[in-house]
C-alpha cells in the first residue's frame, strides 16, 4: 500500500520534491507523519552529500577529461629564470593533458605589488580551469580569492609558512605545486669554500614577500652560528634594486641572493653593481649566465617548472589538490659563470670542481 498517492508530477529540483512530500506527509497521522518527514530529511541529506561528492571540494578540480583546458598564469615579476619556469610548466601540462587542447592566459605584475590584487580579481572572475602562480605574494592573494579551482604554486619557497597549505605532503587546500626552498646553511657551505675569508654577507629582498623574510631570517641565524654577520638591503619593486645594490658596496664581502622574485627581476642591476665593486655574487638557483653573477647554487628551476606542470595535469584530470604533495628539489646544483670567475680571479676549489659546472655568460 502506498503511504500517499502517486502523481505524475515532475519536480524541477530536490527542494521542490521534498517540499511536496512534506506537504503530503503533514496530512497523515502524527506517528506516520514523523516517520515520513524523518525519511525525507535523510533522503535530502544524502542527496546533498552526493551532490557535493559529484562536484568535488574546493581543493579538487571539476574539469576532468575535457577536450579543452584553460590555465591562467600569474607571475609577480619578469625575469629569465621565471620565464623558463613558465615554459617548462606549460610543456609538462600540455603533455599530461594530451590529447586535449590546452591554452594559457598570462598576466605579469612586473614587480608592482599594487597590481597583484587587480590581476587576481580578473583571474577569479575568469572561466579558467586552474591557475599557475609564481611569487609568494601572488600565490597568497590568489588563494584568498579563488577556492573553487586548483592553484599551482610554481617554485614557491614555503607554502606552509605562507598559510596556503597545511603541509607539503597533504596541502589540505586547493593549492599545490613545487617548492624551491634550500636551507641557507647548504648555500653557505658552498660560499665559504669559494670565498673562505668572508666576514659579512649581503642580501637583497622584498620584505612584503613572507617567504623571503623567512629565508633572510634563516640566513641570519646560520651566519650567527658561523660567527659571521648579515647586511640587508630591502626593496619594494625592481626600481629599487640599483640603489639597494650600491648600498651594499663596502658593507658586504660577498652577496647572496635568495629565491626572491622581485630581486630576480633586477638581477642585471645587482650583477653590474657587484662586478663594478669586485664583490662575489651568489644566487640561489638564479640565472648563472647573468653578467656579474659568480655562481648559482640551488635546485634545477626547469625541473621544478616541469614537476609543477605534471602536477597540474593530474589535478585537472580529477586528482584532488588537497592530497597532492608539493614537488621538492631533488638536490643542489652549483653552476659557475666563467666570465665572472676570470674577472674576479676566483679559483674554484677542488672539492667543488667535480660536482659543479661552468657556463658562459649571456
Amino acid at each position: 500500500m502506498d503511504i500517499f498517492p502517486i502523481h505524475e508530477k515532475k519536480f524541477s529540483s530536490q527542494p521542490e520534491w521534498r517540499a511536496s512530500m512534506i506537504h503530503h506527509a503533514s496530512r497523515r497521522s502524527s506517528p506516520v507523519r514523523r516517520i515520513i518527514i524523518a525519511a525525507i530529511a535523510l533522503a535530502g541529506a544524502a542527496a546533498t552529500l552526493a551532490a557535493c561528492a559529484a562536484t568535488g571540494s574546493p581543493a579538487a578540480s571539476s574539469s576532468a577529461h575535457k577536450s579543452h583546458y584553460t590555465i591562467g598564469v600569474l607571475s609577480i615579476a619578469q625575469a629569465p629564470v621565471l620565464d623558463d619556469l613558465v615554459h617548462k610548466f606549460e610543456a609538462a601540462a600540455k603533455a599530461g593533458l594530451a590529447p586535449a587542447k590546452v591554452t594559457f592566459s598570462y598576466q605579469n605584475a612586473n614587480g608592482d605589488q599594487s597590481l597583484v590584487a587587480s590581476l587576481v580579481r580578473d583571474f577569479a572572475s575568469s572561466t579558467d580551469d586552474g591557475f599557475a602562480v609564481l611569487g609568494t605574494p601572488a600565490v597568497v592573494a590568489m588563494a584568498q580569492a579563488v577556492t573553487d579551482r586548483p592553484i599551482f604554486a610554481v617554485a614557491m619557497s614555503d607554502p606552509v609558512g605562507a598559510g596556503v597549505a597545511k603541509s607539503l605532503d597533504a596541502p589540505g587546500s586547493n593549492v599545490t605545486g613545487s617548492i624551491d626552498y634550500v636551507d641557507p646553511a647548504k648555500l653557505m657551505d658552498v660560499v665559504v669554500k669559494v670565498v673562505p675569508k668572508v666576514h659579512t654577507v649581503g642580501t637583497i629582498y622584498d620584505p612584503s614577500n613572507q617567504n623571503s623574510q623567512v629565508w633572510a631570517s634563516a640566513l641570519k641565524h646560520n651566519l650567527t652560528t658561523r660567527g659571521l654577520s648579515l647586511a640587508e638591503a630591502t626593496i619594494s619593486s625592481p626600481a629599487d634594486i640599483a640603489a639597494a645594490s650600491r648600498s651594499l658596496n663596502g658593507r658586504a664581502d660577498i652577496l647572496l641572493i635568495g629565491p626572491d622574485a622581485t630581486a630576480y627581476a633586477g638581477m642585471d642591476a645587482i650583477g653590474a653593481s657587484a662586478l663594478a665593486s669586485s664583490t662575489p655574487l651568489f644566487v640561489s638557483a638564479g640565472e648563472p649566465t647573468t653578467p656579474g653573477v659568480l655562481a648559482s647554487i640551488g635546485p634545477s628551476y626547469p625541473t621544478l617548472g616541469t614537476e609543477a606542470g605534471a602536477i597540474a595535469a593530474r589535478v585537472l584530470l580529477g586528482k584532488s589538490a588537497a592530497t597532492t604533495p608539493f614537488a621538492r628539489p631533488a638536490g643542489t646544483d652549483v653552476v659557475f659563470n666563467s666570465s665572472t670567475v676570470t674577472a674576479l680571479k676566483i679559483r674554484i676549489p677542488a672539492s667543488l670542481s667535480s660536482s659543479s659546472t661552468v657556463t658562459d655568460q649571456k
